[in-house]
Order: C-alpha cells, then sequence, then structure tokens
C-alpha cells in the first residue's frame, strides 16, 4: 500500500464565530450559572501572552541543564538531520504499545517522498506481563517479528534496520542507548528495570536469527515530525495530541547546553528536541487553573504534575466536564438535581460524548446530547434547557483547552523564529505536523486551535506556516527515525 499525507493546510482557519455563553432554553438563574463559569474558564488575551512567555522562559531553562524545577525537561532525541524526500531503502520499525505490538516494514521509494508500507498487529498474551526474566517477553517479541518476515519476504544476504518504540519509561543517553528505569502499563518483570533497551532487543533477535538489527528508539512525538517530514522537507514541529500530549522540534545544536562537548564536536546539524510539554505549569503557575482543574489533580493518580496535559487532553476533558455537571447538579441547575451512578462515576463522561454533543445542532430536542446522558449515564429524563447547558459545558471546557495547546504552539513557532530556526528571509515557511485522536476526532478543536495561534504571532510568520494533520505516522515515523539513523552514520555495515 503506497501512502502520502495530505499537503499540509496554510494557517488561515475561518474565524470562529466569538462565543456566546447565551442560552435560549434556561431559567434565568441557570443562565447567571453559565456566565460565572464561562468568565472562569475565560482565558484572556493578557493571559495568553503570559502563557507564550513563561514558554518560552521555559524551554531555556531546560535546554541549559537537567533542572528538576523545569516545567519542560528539552530531552534530545538524538536525531540530527533533515529527511529531504529522495531517500530509499527498506526499514523497519517496532512498537510495543500496552499489550499491543506492532511490526511495520516500511519502503522508502523516494520521488519526493512516495512510500509503501506493510504492517501486522499481534497480542501480548496475559501470561507474558509479569515473571523473573524480561527475556521472556521480547522472545515472544522476537517470534512476532520473524512471523511479520516470513508474511512480507526478506532479501537474502542484507540485515534490515530497525527502530524500536516501547511503551516503557526509557532513559535515552543516544541514538541507539537507553535504558529502562520503570516498567509500566501492567508489565512487572525483576530484571526488567536498567536493562539496555537496544541491547536487549537486539541480542534476543540476533539469538532467533532474525536479519535484524536494531539502529535507533524512537519517540512517537519525533516520529509524528520525521513521517511528515519525509513527504513535507520544510516540517520542523511534531505535536502529538490525544490521551496525552507532547511536542518535539528541531532545535540549533549551540542551544542544547545539556549535551556532552564531545557528542557536540562529532556534530553542527540541528537535532530534534523532545519538549516533553504534558509537563508545563506544574513548578510555576503559568496556567490558569481553576477550582475544577485543581479537584481533577488533587483527585488523579499523579497529582502536581502534568498540569498541561491535565487541561487539554482526551484523559481528562471529559472529566473536568463531569466535575462541573455534578457541581450544577449539586447547586440545583440541572437535572432538576438529581444524579445518576453514571455521572458519579469519575471519568464515566467520556471526552469523546464532547464531540458528539458540540456537534449536536438540533437546537429544538438536542436528540444525540440526549442519546448521551440518558442513555449512556442513564440520566433521566433530561429536559431541553438541561442539555443546551451541558452543550454549552462541553463548549466552554473544550474551547479553553484549544486555545492553550494554540497558546503552546504558538509559544514554540515565535521561540524558533526568534533563535533563526526553520524560518529565515530566505525561507518558504515551514510546516507542524500534528497527530493524534482527540485532534482528529473533535470538529471544533482544529480551528480553535489555529484562531489562537494566529493570533499570537505576526502575520507575515502566519502567511509562512502551514499545519497538516497526519494520521498512522508513528509507526511509519519510526522506519524514518531508523533510516535517518543509517543517513547519520553511514559507515554502518548492515550486510551479513
Amino acid at each position: 500500500m503506497t501512502t502520502a499525507h495530505p499537503n499540509p493546510a496554510p494557517l488561515t482557519s475561518r474565524r470562529n464565530s466569538a462565543f456566546s455563553s447565551r442560552l435560549e432554553h434556561a431559567t434565568p438563574e441557570q443562565q447567571d450559572e453559565i456566565e460565572r463559569l464561562a468568565k472562569t474558564f475565560e482565558v484572556s488575551d493578557d493571559k495568553l501572552r503570559t502563557i507564550v512567555k513563561g514558554f518560552a522562559e521555559e524551554m531555556s531553562a531546560g535546554l541549559r541543564a537537567n533542572d528538576q524545577s523545569c516545567d519542560l525537561k528539552m530531552i534530545p532525541s538524538w536525531v540530527t538531520g533533515y529527511p529531504s524526500g529522495n531517500e530509499k531503502g527498506v526499514y523497519l520499525a517496532l512498537e510495543i504499545s500496552g499489550m499491543d505490538i506492532y511490526v511495520c516494514q516500511v519502503k522508502l521509494k523516494g520521488e519526493r517522498g512516495k512510500l509503501a508500507i506493510n504492517q501486522y498487529q499481534y497480542k501480548i498474551p496475559d501470561n507474558l506481563t509479569a515473571g523473573e526474566d524480561i527475556s521472556i517477553l521480547v522472545d515472544y517479541v522476537a517470534d512476532c517479528v520473524s512471523d511479520f518476515l516470513v508474511r512480507v519476504g526478506t532479501q537474502d544476504l542484507f540485515v534490515y534496520p530497525m527502530a524500536v518504540s516501547v511503551g516503557f519509561a526509557v532513559k535515552q543517553t543516544g541514538l541507539n542507548k537507553g535504558t529502562i528505569v520503570a516498567l509500566e502499563h501492567g508489565f512487572d518483570y525483576q530484571n526488567g528495570v536498567g536493562c539496555d533497551v537496544v541491547e536487549l532487543f537486539h541480542s534476543r533477535f540476533k539469538a532467533k536469527g532474525l536479519a535484524v538489527k536494531v539502529v535507533a528508539m524512537a519517540n512517537d512525538t519525533v516520529c509524528t515530525l520525521l513521517a511528515h517530514a519525509y513527504q513535507h522537507p520544510s516540517t520542523r514541529i511534531g505535536i502529538v495530541h490525544s490521551a496525552g500530549t507532547n511536542c518535539a522540534y528541531y532545535e540549533k545544536f549551540g542551544n542544547i547546553k545539556s549535551l556532552e562537548n564531545s557528542f557536540r564536536n562529532k556534530n553542527s546539524d540541528d537535532m530534534i528536541i523532545n519538549t516533553e510539554w504534558c509537563n508545563f505549569g506544574s513548578h510555576k503557575r503559568w496556567l490558569p487553573n481553576t477550582w475544577f482543574d485543581r479537584k481533577l489533580d488533587r483527585e488523579s493518580n499523579n497529582p502536581s504534575i502534568h498540569i498541561f496535559e491535565k487541561m487539554t487532553t482526551g484523559m481528562y476533558l471529559g472529566e473536568i466536564v463531569r466535575n462541573i455537571l455534578v457541581y450544577l447538579v449539586d447547586n440545583d441547575k440541572l437535572f432538576a438535581g438529581s444524579s445518576s451512578d453514571g455521572l458519579n462515576t469519575p471519568y464515566s463522561f467520556d471526552t469523546s460524548y464532547m464531540y458528539v454533543i458540540e456537534a449536536d445542532d438540533d437546537t429544538e430536542e438536542y436528540k444525540d446530547t440526549c442519546v448521551v446522558l440518558e442513555e449512556m449515564l442513564k440520566i433521566g429524563p433530561t429536559t431541553i434547557a438541561d442539555r443546551e447547558i451541558v452543550q454549552k459545558v462541553c463548549e466552554i471546557v473544550g474551547r479553553r483547552s484549544a486555545m492553550l495547546v494554540g497558546a503552546a504552539i504558538a509559544s514554540v513557532v515565535n521561540y524558533m523564529v526568534e533563535h533563526g530556526i526553520g524560518l529565515d528571509d530566505t525561507s518558504d515557511g515551514f510546516a507542524i505536523s500534528i497527530s493524534g485522536d482527540l485532534y482528529e476526532d473533535y470538529p471544533s478543536f482544529h480551528p480553535r486551535v489555529c484562531e489562537t495561534l494566529k493570533a499570537l504571532i505576526s502575520d507575515d510568520i502566519a502567511s509562512k506556516l502551514s499545519v497538516g494533520i497526519v494520521k498512522h505516522s508513528r509507526i511509519v515515523g519510526a522506519a524514518i527515525v531508523a533510516m535517518m539513523a543509517e543517513k547519520m552514520d553511514p559507515d554502518v555495515d548492515m550486510q551479513e
């Protein structure tokens, strides 16, 4: 299957109609309450500019040193240089995500970014999630890779370069070096922590006789950037915004003070930096936290960290809405003061409900909203006013989330422009690639992000900026990382 990402769109989104908290079916008391909520969640222009300023400060601080007080960790990806779209070759990618294993073969055809992919998915059995030796799990992964190679066919006397992406916490110290610091997502192996990821996989692949060499580890946000960059070489920023959120961008070597001089002296190309922007606002109060945000954070399994993520992503937006609805019920402003077991259950209001409810344009009956409330959450019966109020709450929360994401992107863009990265007087512009279910599936999210982004950067920069929403990019991007690893070290012998 040959794939191509759609061309990134210029930053000229339609102007959203001005936000209004006006309700057609509510009582005066309900109207007053919604207006107070709208004001509570409002992000003023001054606050947006403060966020942009704070983000730039945190970026610079994170690049200087490994300072634990910095919100942005600014982690080097060890990927340097830019894909041109003319590279050719066959590369493999491996991703372990939860209980799923994805193996992918990408054939780069050059010709300005043409490629073809083959991909298979495998399930990890429950009995392989824990034990004494993590090699048991990796042996199973190796068997999956072996099966995949049989399915797609291999070339004799050729060792295929592969990049791996694992769902464990890894401390990466090089493109092909990194140790596991924590096993997550239900995995528990006594000897897992401290293992070198690349060596672990490569040794087990070699023991199985697989014609594969693990040449790199891949971060999903870096993969989003590179997958788009192969087909659109002007891409300089990659963003994942889904259940979690992160951003990667190209940085000049001279600005990355945390790199060892021995590595710095060998390279002059720009390097991709993983910002870990999910943590922005955790140490310093750059963000406009409300009582509802603080309640969610206190009751989460990771309080006081990942504050930006908790205010903007699919993991948490539905829970913010649920907390507001419960508050309205408790104050007799919604559902006649009656709740349900469904509404009272934490995280029962899935963020995807917001997509459906905001898109419900049946202003006479709000039938889709009724389905969510009465059939999914078992609330009812509900009135037209109830459904209209719930829609307005979703809009208030969703709008603030998109504005915060737009401000974060504007911060990165302005920082890059100020430091001469990506845009100069001779440049035609640069592209931003974005992936993630929330960004792709929430119809009003992208226009709101673009509106905020455009308001916070100069017109001449906005005219040169384009945004591409990309799908299925992570695993393809990992294969591009393998290609970049080979490109960075062309002396690597891939022959058996």
